[in-house]
């Protein structure tokens, strides 16, 4: 896993973006009011790249939230909003690692910082909670 850790660093330097991880080996990014989550695991073998992008936590699912979220998904060109059961809502996709390259890791980080950025106000008029603009910018 180390090399993919490494590979998604250097991809990250490339575009420009401190590639500093935290403690867990997750890199963020921030993308306007959003901030995107890089992480990597292995499932069956198969390494994967996950990009999430926390929109709004501690949100109320109202029924017009839900079906604004699945009208969304099906307009998506690569990805889901996902709801946690902690009230934290995301946008994520996943690429498969092997022959990942800057091309395909940039577009789908930046379409995935896109879409999250473009719904969270919207998304929390509907449903509440806090988008990750407003918990980084809030004082110590």
């Amino acid at each position: 896993m180390e090399p993919l850790v490494d590979r998604i660093s250097d991809y990250l330097v490339q575009m420009d973006i401190d590639p500093e991880p935290t403690e867990e080996g997750i890199f963020l990014v921030r993308y306007g009011s959003a901030v995107v989550m890089i992480s990597t695991f292995t499932h069956e073998g198969q390494d994967y790249v996950r990009l999430a992008a926390v929109l709004l936590l501690g949100f109320r699912p109202k029924l017009e939230l839900l079906t604004r979220l699945l009208r969304l998904n099906s307009h998506v060109l690569m990805g889901s909003f996902q709801l946690f059961e902690d009230e934290t809502l995301c946008f994520t996709h996943t690429l498969v690692a092997k022959g990942l390259d800057l091309a395909t890791f940039r577009h789908a980080l930046l379409y995935v910082g896109r879409v999250a950025d473009d719904h969270d106000e919207a998304l929390q008029a509907l449903g509440g909670g806090e988008r990750m603009e407003e918990i980084l910018d809030a004082p110590t």
